[in-house]
C-alpha cells in the first residue's frame, strides 16, 4: 500500500507542512519517486504517522517523540509518558490555582456592586489568625508566607486588619496575616468601601456603621475585620476596595 501525502493529509488530518516538518526532522521518511520526487507513504510510515498524532495529542515534542521512536522497551516509553504525566499534573494545579484567585475576584466584584457603601447584615465566612505583623509591609513576615506558598500567594489574600471595636470607639487596631477558612458562615455587620491613596475612610466608616448597628438593634461582637478586595484604577489614582466585617455577639 502507498499513499501520497494529500492521502496521508486527508486520513489524519495533519497538514502536508506540518507532514514535511516530521520529514525534516527525521521523524518519517517517505519514498521518493525516481521520475517525479512526489513522496509515498507505505504501512510503515502511516504507522509512524499516526503514532506521532497520538504523542502530539498529549503535547510531547520532537524530542520526546524520537526517544520514543527509538526505544528499545516499554518500560522506556512509560518513563518518557510518566514525565509527561508529572509536567501535566503541575500544569493542571497551577491552572487550578490561577482560576481559584479569578473566582474570588469575581466574587469580589459582586460584593463590591452590591455591597459598596451599603451596610446590611450578610452572612460571612470567618477565618483565622496566623500571624501579627509589625506593620502593613512587614519584610520579615511577608518573606515567610512567600517562602511557605513558593511566592505563588497573592499578598492581598493572606492580610486582614483588626481592630476592637464598641459602640463607644475604636480600640486595638493590628494587623495579620490569615490563615485557613472556618468552614461554616457566621452573620456579621458588612459592608465595602472604597480607598484611594491620601485619603482615610475609616473614621467615617465606622460612624456610620455604628449609627445603622444603634438603628437595626443589633448586638456586635469585639472586633472588626478589614479585607483588601481589589485593586483598581478606575479614578485619577489606585483604589483600593476593602470589605468591613463585624460579626454578630453570639
Amino acid at each position: 500500500m502507498k499513499l501520497s501525502i494529500s492521502e496521508v493529509e486527508k486520513i489524519t488530518g495533519i497538514s502536508k507542512d506540518r507532514l514535511r516538518y516530521y520529514e525534516e526532522k527525521k521523524l518519517i521518511s517517505p519514498a521518493r519517486g525516481e521520475d517525479n520526487s512526489y513522496r509515498s507513504y507505505d504501512f510503515e510510515e502511516i504507522e509512524k504517522v499516526l503514532g506521532i498524532q497520538l504523542y502530539r495529542a498529549m503535547d510531547l515534542g520532537v524530542k520526546e517523540i524520537r526517544s520514543i521512536q527509538e526505544a528499545g522497551s516499554i518500560e522506556e516509553i512509560r518513563r518518557i509518558l510518566e514525565e509527561r504525566q508529572e509536567t501535566i499534573r503541575a500544569a493542571i494545579a497551577e491552572l487550578t490555582a490561577q482560576n481559584d484567585h479569578v473566582e474570588r475576584s469575581l466574587s469580589d466584584c459582586e460584593n463590591i456592586l452590591h455591597h459598596l457603601d451599603v451596610i446590611s447584615v450578610k452572612k460571612v465566612r470567618l477565618f483565622q489568625l496566623a500571624e501579627r505583623l509589625e506593620g502593613l509591609y512587614d519584610p520579615a513576615s511577608y518573606e515567610k508566607l512567600n517562602r511557605e506558598t513558593d511566592g505563588q500567594e497573592p499578598v492581598i489574600r493572606n492580610i486582614v486588619r483588626r481592630i476592637e471595636v464598641s459602640l463607644e470607639g475604636i480600640g486595638e487596631n493590628a494587623l495579620f496575616l490569615m490563615g485557613g477558612e472556618a468552614s461554616e458562615e457566621t452573620d456579621c455587620v458588612y459592608t465595602v468601601i472604597k480607598e484611594t491613596a491620601g485619603e482615610e475612610p475609616m473614621m467615617e466608616t465606622f460612624e456610620k456603621c455604628r449609627q445603622w448597628i444603634l438603628k437595626e438593634g443589633v448586638r456586635i461582637g469585639r472586633y472588626c475585620y478589614i479585607r483588601p478586595m481589589l485593586v483598581s484604577h478606575l479614578g485619577d489614582s489606585t483604589e483600593c476596595f476593602l470589605e468591613i466585617i463585624i460579626p454578630l455577639e453570639e
